[in-house]
């Protein structure tokens, strides 16, 4: 009965999270400036990185739920800041979550955006 007991409470722990969720890890500067404008995918790293050191916060960029996630446990993204990765967690707010795990996914790559030229 105990080894049970242990069982589900070991279970109910390991899935504590509510929902997963696969994006960028980014600062909250441009996140929320690209996704203003509609753009829902991966930030420059190097960027992204210097502006989290600079104080922005770490921020989760869905592109499937075309939102920008402020995170409530910041600290356990820090060191994917500029990747894509899957987390499980659970929403503590309107567009505010708090990572129970995290997933490597993939190191950003994102291409430059520089508009058209002109003939």
């Amino acid at each position: 009965m105990r080894c049970l007991l242990l069982l589900v409470l070991v279970s109910c722990n390991v899935f504590a999270a509510d929902k997963v969720y696969v994006g960028w890890v980014s600062d909250s500067g441009c996140a929320r400036a690209r996704a203003s404008a509609g753009k829902y995918t991966a930030t420059n790293p190097d960027c992204a990185r210097r502006c989290v050191k600079d104080g922005k916060s770490i921020v989760l960029i869905s592109p499937e739920t075309k939102s920008v996630f402020a995170i409530e446990n910041p600290t356990i993204l820090k060191s994917d800041v500029g990747n894509k990765v899957r987390v499980y967690a659970r929403s503590t707010g309107a567009h505010q979550l708090h990572i129970e795990k995290v997933e490597f996914l993939e190191e950003s790559h994102p291409e430059c955006e520089r508009p058209a030229l002109k003939n």
